[in-house]
């Protein structure tokens, strides 16, 4: 009987880091009722320890009473994209995102607005293991368009929000959360310049129920490459 052969270097380097984005998508995520068995699912596929670090730290002192006085409605940390935006109305930023989706096949979860440190974190995970399937089927006409789609999502979201959530909470803390969002931080690209959250760009939640508000923004490396889908 043959044994099956060793993963090589670059596949384990993807399931590495998919599983790492995961576990700061989790970290970030409101602890429902089955967030411990997600997190402690993790632990061993992890290929740095500063992220099971961040992962043991959550799980002995996250509470949804924590995430709902930090990340809640009333709460003072900001974790949405389009609070970082700027000029740019919430529809064209939301429309930009759908665009990254559905070009890679990602639904993100019902239960929040797609714009969430949580959920662009979650979708960097679903990059890496896009790159380790495309490493098994050594295609690397995908794995080129799916790593330099992933590069620019990380510059164009997951760094702009990840930078303003940790200079928001270096000094307050919690320290799991600060250290989680600097960790996601230096993954994604430079610390972009400072300014302020912008409120009046959304208002509040009924915006969202709306449906927002805008069209399609240009999304350069998505769609000019359609066959990374699948």
């Amino acid at each position: 009987m043959s044994s099956a052969a060793a993963p090589s270097p670059e596949l384990t380097r993807h399931l590495e880091r998919a599983a790492e984005w995961r576990l700061m998508s989790q970290i970030f995520a409101y602890p429902d009722e089955g967030w411990a068995a997600r997190i402690r699912l993790l632990f061993g596929c992890l290929g740095d320890e500063r992220a099971a670090a961040l992962g043991r730290a959550a799980l002995r002192e996250s509470s949804p009473g924590l995430w709902m006085r930090l990340f809640g409605p009333a709460g003072p940390v900001r974790t949405r994209a389009v609070a970082w935006e700027g000029g740019l109305q919430p529809g064209y930023l939301l429309a930009e995102l759908a665009a990254y989706y559905d070009a890679f096949g990602y639904e993100p979860p019902a239960s929040g607005p797609p714009d969430q440190l949580a959920v662009l974190l979650d979708f960097a995970a679903w990059m890496e293991l896009k790159l380790a399937y495309a490493c098994v089927r050594d295609d690397r006409e995908s794995m080129e368009v799916t790593e330099r789609s992933l590069r620019t999502f990380l510059a164009r979201f997951v760094a702009a929000v990840a930078w303003r959530v940790f200079r928001q909470m270096e000094n307050e803390g919690p320290e799991f959360f600060a250290a989680t969002a600097r960790l996601a931080a230096e993954r994604s690209g430079p610390e972009p310049g400072r300014r302020g959250c912008m409120p009046d760009a959304w208002p509040d939640a009924a915006m969202w129920d709306e449906g927002g508000c805008g069209g399609a923004a240009e999304i350069v490396d998505i769609r000019t490459e359609p066959q990374a889908k699948g």
